[in-house]
């Protein structure tokens, strides 16, 4: 195998796994996260080198085998840099048959520079500067000790500055690519964070625009109150009181969603949905809906948030009870089984259904077909799944009705 063979091998096998690292931070937040992901890509780099180029004194091994200790270092990931340390000079070790002391004395050279620099601006520079400098002494006279009983074949001062140039080439290139990735993804980050604040700025006009409605229906019925018509004042009142409720509701739902807090606990599923029932009672009874409840287990536990589990299954219920045609009869059953190491609860009604293009939205913050609606309900509900690791699935047909689907894992992740 080439030189020139041998180095892209192992370029390969250096940038491979922070093409990963770049991929996935892409589409991930979180700082010790990110942290933990580039460790391992280091981690796998020098695994890969390792495992598929070989234990060969080639010169392209020779210098790949330090990058990702580099790479360590520049990024000041110091526990990173003590381990890989140990490990390339195991390497050498093995490779080169040198007494584990020499590399032991070379890399606390490295290591003690980097400790001594860690707070300095100039770190990375002096750091690389002294690496190649020591580096590339240490390889000119490994290079020559090998060819020593063959004079004829004493390695040219050319190729002596080849070997260096390519060193400082090569490390010079990787650490560019490292940085332009790194530009990548922190413009990535911006675009991302430009898009919530996006969002949240529409949010915040819907929301307005929302609460607007019930304090102009306030606002009218308070202008038209007559304290001497008790009728009147008794209705308006009341109507009051509904718009404000419903005003306070759309706040709490809003101020919840993108920042729920779950609490799970070992929780009697059929308990809870004997609750439900009893809690929707009223309603059912008042839009003259028929309604079932049928637990297919008789003892079925699993780790959830109550209250928040309960707020999700009555969401979905009630969704079907507002969309109710008056003209048609209503029911709704309500399933709950257990499939595998999940839980399955299945809402199905017989009622107008939605259609193909309203159910792509459904689940849209603020996005709704309803006269009164908030479009809070459903995005809120799937988050709240979404926190339980489960899954919300919507089916539907016009005509023909709606089938909600929840699937919740059983045991506490």
């Amino acid at each position: 195998m080439s030189i020139f063979e041998s180095l892209v091998i192992n370029l390969i096998f250096l940038l491979f796994p922070f093409l990963f690292y770049g991929i996935y931070i892409n589409y991930r937040n979180n700082t010790k996260e990110e942290k933990l992901i580039f460790d391992l890509a280091i981690f796998s780099s020098m695994f890969l080198i390792i495992r598929y180029t070989g234990m060969k004194n080639t010169i392209a091994n020779l210098i790949f085998i330090n990058f990702p200790l580099l790479i360590a270092f520049m990024k000041k990931r110091s526990l990173l840099v003590v381990l890989l340390s140990f490990v390339t000079i195991y390497y050498y070790h093995l490779v080169l048959n040198t007494p584990i002391f020499y590399g032991v004395i070379e890399y606390s050279i490295y290591i003690s520079i980097y400790f001594y620099g860690l707070k300095k601006d100039s770190l990375n520079q002096t750091l690389l500067n002294s690496f190649i400098s020591i580096k590339s002494f240490l390889m000119a006279c490994y290079l020559c000790w090998k060819d020593m009983n063959e004079p004829a074949s004493w390695i040219p001062f050319l190729y002596l500055l080849f070997v260096i140039l390519l060193f400082i080439l090569t490390m010079s290139s990787i650490l560019w690519l490292l940085k332009e990735g790194e530009k990548i993804i922190e413009k990535n980050k911006v675009l991302q964070k430009l898009e919530k604040e996006k969002e949240l700025k529409l949010a915040l006009f819907k929301l307005t625009h929302e609460i607007k409605n019930p304090i102009a229906v306030c606002k009218g019925y308070l202008e038209m109150l007559d304290i001497k018509n008790k009728d009147k004042l008794k209705k308006y009142l009341l109507i009051i009181k509904d718009e404000i409720n419903r005003t306070l509701s759309i706040i709490n739902d809003f101020s919840d969603y993108g920042k729920l807090q779950i609490e799970k606990e070992e929780v009697d599923v059929s308990m809870l949905l004997e609750d439900i029932e009893e809690t929707l009672k009223p309603l059912l009874q008042e839009k003259q809906v028929t309604s079932k409840f049928i637990m297919k287990e008789e003892e079925l536990y699993a780790y959830l948030d109550y209250n928040r589990m309960k707020q999700v299954i009555i969401n979905m219920i009630k969704n079907a009870i507002e969309a109710k045609d008056e003209s048609r009869t209503l029911s709704i059953i309500t399933t709950v089984k257990k499939i595998k190491d999940e839980i399955q609860i299945r809402i199905e009604d017989t009622g107008t259904g939605i259609s193909k293009e309203n159910l792509e939205k459904i689940d849209k913050i603020f996005y709704t077909t309803k006269e009164n609606g908030t479009g809070l309900g459903v995005a809120l509900s799937k988050e709240i799944v979404e926190q339980h690791h489960g899954t919300l699935l919507y089916q539907s047909k016009v005509g023909k009705g709606t089938k909600v689907t929840i699937l919740l894992p059983i045991k506490e992740n």
